[in-house]
């Protein structure tokens, strides 16, 4: 068996310290060049991973791609990766990584005629624990990748068996120190042959002009060529996996961490609208499920692919964490945009089918009152009120609150009980008009339910009025208090229990990072604590049946930072929206909380148990510690004490700063600095499903349509799922790639095998589920995998 096994390649960094229209050129020129290769040198291969490179050469050169083809068929050109390019392997949701092997690996089959069988993410800097689970479901038996390096994630070996909680695993290969190696780098090499010689075990070495493009050069290729060693070859990473021996391989069973910890918290702008696209995105794909099954309406999945494609780019490594040039994320925003436009087109045409088919009680006959210039309809009939329609598309029933843009005397739900509501302060004034309605509603899982709002005559029910001070907040179900000296949370308490949930330990301080670049090279945190937000302000916003809000108002320095806190009637779980002027240069903003023992987090799939004190970590929606669970919208990174965990909200950090302290002048241009949003919740954790719950509709609330009056076949409420076992979360609801068919997804969150089923739009599915495991079937209850081929 050879023992070198040289792998020609090319890293590309469609953007990074250049735009992607930069990006797209160098792919160009680089395939250009291997194919010249490859003519030159007959024994000579290839490997390329992301599909959207295949794409924009058949795009631009059809001839170029033509070419590939026939090199692909010949074995010399390899096709790996499976992925739309090489992602951040930590921030996005586990349905993009499904979405990133649907949309390539679908690609490749047609286009190639084969899938990529071996991962390829050399440049990304860390890989979630799910990742084997999620790339064996995609096909892919291998992994390869460069980051952490030895010098970040200690281990004696190259390649390894790794495994993720469900028992999944793949062979995985790291890179040594460089994946451009060229015939000045013999130092680099020398080590790889020691190495060899060590354990006897083959070594990949890749080689090729990487980052900006080039790939293998001439001179390389005559210089392997020349040496003459009988163990050299070239090969690809597939064959390197087919010929290794893959037994008695030592196993890792964790998270490949840490490189680069700053990418978690860089640049807020693509987290929040990544966070935002992606929700948005699968919401569109329920509700056009629910419209389609219902009234017929026609799914649009060629935009929706669309809409993902946008997402899948912008979540290329050096984009999604934040350590591209400033400009790079204006075009960004261009892929945001259009993504939130396709799929708030998509929503809202889903909704207003099904609204135009339920039946709300009126006909032509009736008629209607414009009552003044208030413009609100009221049906004269025996039954009076707005049709408020207010959806769900979460696979669990929902109790929650809406707010509307309408005046009410009084609200009644579809069986014409009176419901509490609540004038709030809307976004608009409008003379004396500057209210909306807020009331609460209880939604059937994956469904609909019609609510009535009567802008005459007088409410028939009392509700009781929820508590509110300067320093405190009340419910039925908990008691928070606030340090007057400090504005943070004091104490929240479950009243009926009498447990006090979090107490002591929250404080909003910033950390001095003037010794980190953007990635935070070499560093495990942002620096030491250098000041903290004060001088609190304290204002009760509302206070009603409904909800109580208290605004605590801090600054700092130039900063301002406001906190809107709300209860709402009967719930466990303390919102919090954040609106921060952000003025700091070289800090981090970090909000605090206490911490016990070790911090549960929320990763892509699944959930990862990590010990307090080891530096910035990234993680998804959620983390807990000490029976504190806190999820948030637009977040992704925190580092913790013995005692506290350290949500990093935003970073006053420079744009593409690469090693670059030296350098820095009056040109560059800070990240973070003016008006951010932000929101996030605390409840009492109760294991991984309940906050995985908690979480997905914090990302993404109900649903509502202001209706008309018209007759339909459909009824005033509706429930379109019955939910399996508490422990199965629902990740997506889509139609097939193939056909119109129905496609569920969902993840075992707590540990325990489910044997079990689900019934969604009147068919019934099974729930088959390992510990900790995904599955994807169609209604039919066909077995599929990422691709929707039967497994």
């Amino acid at each position: 068996m050879k023992k070198m096994y040289w792998i020609g390649n090319a890293h590309l960094d469609p953007v990074w310290l250049w735009r992607w229209q930069d990006g797209y050129s160098e792919v160009l020129a680089t395939f250009r060049s291997a194919l010249d290769r490859m003519k030159e040198t007959p024994d000579f291969k290839f490997t390329s991973a992301c599909a959207v490179y295949y794409q924009w050469i058949e795009k631009s050169d059809p001839e170029m791609f033509a070419e590939i083809q026939e090199r692909v068929k010949e074995g010399r050109w390899s096709i790996t990766g499976g992925w739309f390019l090489q992602p951040d392997c930590n921030i996005p949701t586990g349905e993009s990584f499904a979405r990133h092997t649907l949309l390539s690996q679908r690609y490749f089959k047609d286009k190639f005629g084969v899938t990529a069988k071996s991962g390829y993410n050399v440049d990304s800097f860390g890989h979630n624990a799910s990742l084997p689970m999620i790339l064996r479901a995609g096909g892919m038996q291998n992994y390869v990748y460069m980051r952490p390096g030895p010098h970040e994630k200690a281990q004696d070996f190259d390649l390894f068996r790794w495994e993720s909680a469900d028992g999944s695993a793949v062979t995985a290969f790291r890179i040594h120190d460089c994946y451009n190696l060229d015939e000045n780098q013999t130092n680099l090499e020398d080590k790889i042959r020691e190495d060899i010689k060590k354990d006897g075990q083959p070594r990949m070495a890749f080689f090729g002009v990487g980052n900006h493009g080039g790939g293998p050069t001439a001179r390389t290729i005559d210089y392997i060529k020349g040496k003459g060693d009988p163990d050299d070859l070239f090969s690809t990473v597939d064959e390197y996996f087919t010929n290794v021996d893959k037994t008695n391989l030592p196993v890792v069973k964790e998270e490949l961490q840490h490189h680069a910890r700053g990418c978690y918290s860089a640049t807020s702008y693509v987290k929040t609208m990544n966070r935002r696209c992606e929700e948005n995105l699968l919401t569109a794909e329920r509700f056009c499920v629910m419209a389609n099954r219902l009234v017929g309406y026609a799914y649009p999945r060629k935009k929706l692919n669309k809409a993902w494609k946008n997402v899948l780019f912008n979540q290329f490594h050096d984009i999604l964490a934040g350590c591209s040039i400033e400009s790079a994320y204006t075009d960004a925003s261009y892929l945001y945009g259009e993504t939130m436009s396709i799929t708030d087109q998509a929503i809202n045409g889903a909704l207003q089918a099904i609204c135009r088919k339920i039946d709300t009680g009126a006909g032509s006959e009736t008629g209607y009152k414009l009552l003044g210039m208030e413009h609100f309809l009221v049906w004269e009939h025996e039954k009076l009120g707005m049709p408020i329609v207010v959806f769900n598309q979460h696979a669990f029933p929902v109790k929650d609150t809406v707010t509307v843009r309408v005046s009410a005397a009084r609200i009644t739900d579809d069986k014409g009980v009176e419901v509490p509501f609540q004038n709030v302060r809307g976004e608009h004034l409008n003379g004396s008009d500057i209210y909306v309605v807020t009331f609460p509603v209880e939604i059937p899982a994956f469904g609909y339910r019609v609510y009535r709002v009567f802008p005459l005559g007088e409410s028939q029910a009392e509700f009781p009025a929820l508590t509110a001070t300067e320093h405190s907040l009340e419910n039925d179900k908990l008691r928070v208090e606030f340090d007057p000296a400090s504005g943070e949370i004091a104490r929240i308490t479950d009243k009926a229990s009498g447990h006090i949930l979090a107490e002591g330990g929250m404080s909003t301080v910033l950390t001095d990072e003037t010794d980190c670049d953007t990635w935070a090279h070499g560093h495990d945190d942002l620096g030491e604590v250098c000041g903290q937000f004060g001088n609190p302000t304290f204002k009760v916003l509302t206070c009603g049946p409904v909800r109580a809000t208290l605004r605590v108002t801090t600054t700092y320095a130039s900063s301002t930072l406001s906190r809107d806190y709300t209860l709402k009637a009967g719930s466990d779980e303390l919102l919090v929206h954040g609106e921060v002027d952000f003025r700091e240069c070289h800090k981090a903003l970090k909000f605090t909380f206490p911490a016990k023992d070790n911090v549960v987090c929320d990763i892509p799939f699944g959930t990862v148990t990590r010990a307090l004190g080891k530096g910035e970590e990234p993680f998804s929606k959620w983390f807990a510690s000490g029976g504190l669970c806190v999820a948030n919208t637009n977040k992704y990174s925190y580092d913790s004490t013995p005692d506290q965990l350290r949500l990093t909200v935003l970073r006053g950090a420079i744009y593409a700063d690469h090693y670059g302290q030296p350098y820095r002048d009056e040109v560059c241009h800070f990240m973070d600095r003016g008006p951010q949003t932000f929101d996030y919740s605390l409840f009492a954790y109760n294991g991984a499903s309940d906050a995985h719950r908690r979480a997905a509709l914090l990302q993404a609330p109900l649903r509502t349509v202001n209706d008309t009056f018209h007759h339909g076949p459909l009824g005033e409420c509706f429930e379109g799922m019955k939910a399996p076992a508490d422990n199965v979360i629902v990740t997506a609801i889509k139609q097939a790639e193939d056909s119109e068919a129905m496609v569920v997804r969902y993840l075992e969150a707590d540990g325990r095998a489910c044997d079990d089923s689900i019934t969604l739009m009147g068919k019934n599915i099974p729930v088959c589920l390992s510990p900790y495991a995904i599955g994807t079937v169609d209604e039919s209850g066909t077995t599929l995998n990422l691709m929707e081929w039967e497994a």
